[in-house]
C-alpha cells in the first residue's frame, strides 16, 4: 500500500467521526497521520491509527448524541423501547417487565419540558393533536381486531392465531407509544 491509498484510506476512516468533528479537525488529523506515517512508517502508523479510531470513534458519537439538539430523540427513543418492552414482557408472563412501562410513564411525564423544547411550538397543538388521534384510532382498533380474531383463536395456537396475536400486540404498542409522544408534545401557545 503506498502513501497516496493509505492516506485515502485514513480519510475514508475520518467519514466514522460525527460531521462537526470531522469538519473542524480534519485538517490537523490527516497532518498527524501524515507525521506519524514518517515517524514510524507507514503500516505502524495505520495500525495505531486503527485502534485510535477503534477507542475514540465510539465516544466522539455518543458525545454527538448527547448534545442538546438530539437529548430529546433519544429520550423519546429510550422511553419507546421501554414501554414496548414493558408491555411485551407482561404478554410473555414476565410480570417483572412492567417496571420498565412504569419507568417509561414517569420518565415521559418527569423529562416533559425537555421533549417539549425539540418541538417547534408552531406545530406543537397540531402535532399533539395527530399523535393523540392515532393513538385513539389503535385504541380502538384494539377490541375490533380481538373481537375479528375470536373465531380464529381456539383452543389450539396455530400460525392464523399467532399471527392475529401478533397484529394485536404491534397495534397495542403502537397505541401506546402514540399516548405517550401525544402526552409529552406540548400545546402551543398563541400569544
Amino acid at each position: 500500500m503506498n502513501s497516496r491509498s493509505s492516506a485515502r484510506v485514513y480519510r475514508g476512516l475520518l467519514y466514522l467521526y460525527p460531521r462537526q468533528f470531522r469538519e473542524h479537525y480534519r485538517d490537523d488529523l490527516e497532518q498527524a497521520i501524515a507525521d506519524l506515517s514518517a515517524e514510524l512508517g507507514r503500516r505502524r502508523a495505520l495500525s495505531r491509527v486503527v485502534l485510535d479510531l477503534a477507542v475514540t470513534v465510539p465516544r466522539y458519537r455518543i458525545e454527538a448524541l448527547m448534545k442538546e439538539e438530539h437529548t430529546a430523540t433519544v429520550l423519546t427513543v429510550a422511553i419507546t423501547a421501554m414501554a414496548c418492552i414493558g408491555i411485551v414482557s407482561i404478554f410473555t408472563g414476565l410480570y417483572p417487565g412492567a417496571v420498565l412501562l412504569v419507568v417509561a410513564v414517569v420518565l415521559a411525564v418527569t423529562q416533559r419540558s425537555s421533549l417539549a423544547r425539540a418541538i417547534d411550538p408552531v406545530d406543537g397543538t397540531r402535532l399533539r393533536r395527530k399523535r393523540l388521534m392515532t393513538a385513539a384510532v389503535l385504541g380502538v382498533l384494539l377490541p375490533v381486531i380481538y373481537l375479528v380474531s375470536l373465531p380464529i383463536l381456539g383452543d389450539e395456537w396455530g400460525t392464523d392465531a399467532t399471527v392475529a396475536f401478533g397484529v394485536w400486540l404491534l397495534v397495542l404498542i403502537g397505541a401506546v407509544v402514540y399516548l405517550i409522544a401525544g402526552l409529552a408534545t406540548p400545546k402551543s401557545h398563541t400569544t
